[in-house]
This record gives structure tokens, sequence and C-alpha cells, in this order.
């Protein structure tokens, strides 16, 4: 019993040994209360993103902290103006070396396809390799211009054709507000991006296996016997990869949008095979659906749980509504939407905000010193905690932690990295939605990263939910199913994140069409 106890005593201070023995130019390290090394994987995993929020104390406030992890050490960032310093950081602070290990389990990479992947991923020796080139890709094409026009007009125009057709007339009909969101996204940017002969569309069946795959994404990223520990998601992911295969091998990518084209191209000329290529698009999927859905169910639930939001919505909307044929027809023009209607883009920007928890990740490559300050390790993790920043009152005022759909309005326009504002004009003065509300630092708003790897989507995201939630508050009532308006959800943000977080519990809802417009067919348009 006595060398037990002694055995116990150096394990639990021994996390305490490691902080007298850290160079003090480190950030300073919270050694767990009660289990030494893995008491914080444990809390992160049981508490998800939000275990960061519950460390902060007056005795831990810090903008930079350590936690020990094992025999690693995680930093955790939650000071803006550090986040700034870091996302500049790119080539000593590595995003891909981290990113890559989670997505080689995810999408079921071959130890050759990863030598590939790892070729260069961190621009060493220049330009080449897969990673920098796929990198620029992304980032001209997805940035505004006719390629990305042409992807948003399809994706549209799929939109407004699924709802003109889904009835909701008379009573409406009863139906999951996250299921709801589901079927259309999946289907019209599947459309947009993976062009006619796309995997949903050649196997319906394809949609419900990707939610199933993507609800246990992290049970497969344990990989701890995944066929047996996470089946469920395992076989949905294999059905989706089959599928997937099918459409590189029988070059259906050839009808898809240039992106795709040019993508798949590129995965084979660096050598990866057929079957990889199409492996590797199921990252592509979840990047243009994993965030776009639950943001797009969160702005609905937003806006119909909030009557008097609703009805100035609607009334502002209409500025962007041009009708032709005796009122039968209604065209929602998108661009104008974002350059006219700034309390709707506000709310969009609000509700990221509320939802996005998820932590920029970086990995150490050399011993780097931020802001002449701080001593970040070679082989330290850094994460910058963004929903510890998102609900700071120190940055956002004394209702961070409410719902203001008014917070990112101003009267002088804003451009911003994260955000596209398309192409018309604003007036000097005229009240607009802006970037970020005033003294608010621009690395506080983590929505989309930040850096050399914010999200490229940032622009395609913001015209299919703003246009889409457009269309649905104009032509359609969504209630609870006895009528009343609906109640918002609490947020999950217990789970540890991949995308924005989900609802603790998904919403039913009546939808049918507005009175006086139940003949009316609509339209969207850039």
């Amino acid at each position: 019993m006595i060398i037990v106890y002694a055995l116990g005593c150096l394990v639990f201070n021994f996390e305490r040994l490691l902080q007298a023995r850290a160079d003090p130019r480190e950030p300073p390290l919270i050694p767990h209360r009660g289990i030494p090394f893995i008491g914080h994987i444990i809390g992160m995993f049981w508490h998800g993103a939000k275990y960061f929020q519950l460390l902060c104390s007056e005795k831990t406030n810090y903008p930079i902290y350590t936690l020990q992890t094992l025999t690693a050490r995680t930093v955790i960032v939650k000071s803006p103006t550090l986040a700034g310093i870091v996302q500049r950081s790119s080539r000593s602070l590595s995003f891909y070396s981290m990113i890559l290990e989670v997505t080689k389990r995810i999408i079921a990479f071959d130890e050759p396809t990863m030598r590939i992947v790892r070729d260069n991923a961190n621009r060493e020796n220049g330009d080449y390799g897969l990673m920098p080139e796929t990198h620029d890709l992304l980032s001209n094409v997805l940035g505004p211009g006719a390629i990305l026009n042409s992807m948003s007009s399809i994706q549209l125009e799929s939109f407004a054709n699924m709802l003109n057709n889904q009835g909701f007339l008379g009573d409406g009909v009863c139906t999951s507000l996250m299921g709801f969101v589901k079927n259309i996204f999946t289907t019209s940017n599947a459309l947009a991006i993976y062009g006619p002969e796309n995997p949903f569309a050649m196997h319906p069946s394809l949609i419900n296996d990707f939610w199933n795959y993507e609800s246990g994404m992290i049970a497969l990223l344990a990989d701890i016997f995944p066929a047996i520990t996470a089946r469920k998601p395992y076989l949905a992911r294999e059905r989706i990869l089959k599928g997937l295969q099918e459409f590189v091998e029988r070059e259906h990518y050839k009808k898809a949008s240039l992106l795709i084209q040019q993508r798949v191209s590129i995965n084979l000329k660096h050598g990866l095979t057929t079957k990889m290529a199409g492996n590797a698009e199921l990252i592509m999927l979840f990047g243009i659906l994993g965030n776009a859905v639950p943001t797009t169910f969160w702005l609905l639930a937003n806006i119909f749980s909030r009557p008097a939001l609703l009805t100035e919505l609607r009334q502002e909307a209409e500025k962007a509504v041009t009708r032709k044929d005796g009122q039968k027809e209604a065209v929602i023009h998108v661009n104008v939407l974002k350059t006219s209607c700034p309390v709707l883009v506000s709310t969009y920007r609000e509700t990221l905000r509320a939802i996005a928890n998820l932590a920029s990740v970086r990995f150490v490559l050399e011993d780097t010193l931020i802001a002449d300050k701080y001593l970040l390790k070679k082989n330290s993790i850094v994460q910058i905690a963004s929903g510890v920043i998102h609900v700071d009152e120190s940055v956002w005022g004394p209702d961070a932690a409410s719902f203001n759909p008014r917070r990112f309005i101003s009267t002088s326009s804003t451009n911003s990295e994260q955000f596209s504002t398309g192409t018309a004009a604003v007036a000097v003065g005229e009240q607009t939605a802006t970037q970020l509300p005033k003294n608010v630092p621009s690395a506080a708003y983590r929505a989309f990263g930040g850096g050399s790897v914010i999200c490229p989507g940032r622009h395609f995201a913001q015209s299919e939910i703003v246009g889409f939630a457009a269309l649905v508050l104009l032509a359609f009532d969504v209630t609870a199913e006895d009528g009343g308006v609906i109640q918002l959800p609490e947020r999950d943000d217990r789970r540890i994140p991949l995308s924005v977080m989900k609802p603790m519990k998904d919403v039913r809802v009546r939808i049918r069409k507005r009175e006086t417009f139940e003949k009316v067919r609509w339209g969207l348009e850039l």
C-alpha cells in the first residue's frame, strides 16, 4: 500500500514538476485538479469545445495557456490578438500537419496515398506537390468570379425548383426542420458541384448514408476497430466511397463543375489511384455540406422563433424581389440581399458567431516566439478556442452570450476576407451589414477560420444560405406542428466539434405556403 500511495503521489505531482521545469516564456500550465496527464483529455472528450470555457476562472483567465496531455502539450489561445499572430505564423505553425492525419482516418486513405499527400504539404520546398496545388485551386476557383457564379447559379436554381415542387399547400407538411434542409442542400449542392451524374443522383440512398456517416465521424476518427465500434457510420462510409470511386472510374467528373474536374485531375496527376481519388472527394462533400446544413437550420430557427424579426426580414427582403407575369413569378436576387438587406446578413453572421465553436488547430514545427513574449515549443499543438472568443464580453460586450440579430450592422460599409459583398454599390452613410462591430479585432470572428487557410468556400456558403433563407421566409410559413411559434432548441456544445454546433434535438415543423402566395412560382438568381 505504501508503494502504491507513493507512486500515486509521484504521478499526481509530476505534472506540476513539469510546470516548474518549463521555460518561463512558455504559456502558463494549468494542471488538471484530479487526474494528471489524462485529465484534460477526458475533459475534452466529455465536454467537447465547452471544456475550454469551463477552465476559465479568475485564477486561470490567461490569454494563452498550456494543458499537459500525456507526453504532449496543447496550447490554448483565447485572445483575438494572439489568434491573429498564430494565423500569420504559417511557416512554423502548420495547419496541414494536423489536418492530414485527421483526414486519413475519416476518408480511409491508404499509406501510399498519404505519402503523396504529405509531400511538401507545408511548402517547405516551394509550391510543388498535391496539397499546395489543391490549396491554390480552391482559393482561385471558389473566389468571387465566373466559376463561382456558375456553381452558385445552378445551386440556387435547384433550391427554387425543389421548393416550388414540394407542394406545402393547404395545411402544409409536417417534417423535421433539419431533415428538410438536409434533403434540399444535399441534392442541390451535389448537382452544382458534382454535376448531373453525381453519386447522390445516381444512387439516392447515399443521401441517408452520407448523413449517417457524418453523425459518426468522431467514432471513425478514433479509429479503434471502426467496423465493430462504429459499425453504422463505417458501413455508410463504405457505400459512399463505392459511389465516389464509381464517379471517378466512370469519368462522371468530366460533367461536373470546373472545380471538381480540375481537383480530380490534380489528384490523378500526382499518383492517386482512381479508388483513392474517389475517396478524396468524401472530404469535399463534407466541406460543402457539413457546415452549410446546420448553419441554415440555425438561421431558419433563429428567424422563425422570433416573430418580430421575421416580419422585419420579410419587409427587408422584398427589396431583392422582382415580379413578373402579373405577380405569378417572383425572382429573388441574392447579390441584392447581400448589399441591401443588412438585418438579414447580420442575422446570418450572428448565427455563425453563436454556433461556430471549432478550434483552429496548428502543429508547432519549430520553437516559435509569438508577440515577443510567449514561446511555443516544437511538437506542441496549438488550438485557437473559437467558442471562448465568441462569448468573451471583453471582446463583444456585455451581451456576448446573447443572440443579437443587429450586431453586425453599421452605417458604413466594411469589406472583409470572411464575406463577399456582391456587386451593388452602397451609398455613403447607408445602413449596411459590416464584418465586425466597432472595436472588435478581425481575428475575433472565427466562423471561417483565418489566415492562409481561411475557408475558401465562404463566398459560396454566404450566397447559398442567405439566398435559401430569404426564399423560405418570403414564400412559406414555418411553425410548430400545432401552428404556434417554433421553440429554439438548445445547442449541443458538449460534442467534439468537426463542424458548427448541432441542436440537442431536432425541431418538428409545419411548412406551408403563405396566404396570397400559393400560386407564385419563385426563382433564385445572383
